[in-house]
């Protein structure tokens, strides 16, 4: 998979392009992020709160677990 390398701020505008809906309860060291796919599994992708994301593979692997693909390429694309 090319072009895996992001910050916290290329990822937060890459979700919220492709519809997914910052969760304001989130508390903690991550922000969730809603999916914009009904009954998805997982229903959310968190992301850390500090800009150097170390665990940018495994938000990669959530995003295809949650919607194939076709939601991973949008998601590379609006990086």
């Amino acid at each position: 998979m090319g072009g895996n390398n992001f910050n916290r701020l290329q990822c937060i505008r890459a979700l919220t392009r492709i519809g997914f809906i910052l969760n304001k309860n989130s508390s903690g060291s991550h922000d969730k992020f809603l999916s914009p796919i009904l009954n998805s599994n997982p229903p959310f992708i968190t992301v850390p709160r500090h800009n150097v994301i170390h665990c940018q593979k495994a938000i990669l692997k959530e995003l295809k677990k949650m919607g194939g693909e076709e939601l991973l390429e949008n998601f590379l694309k609006n990086l």
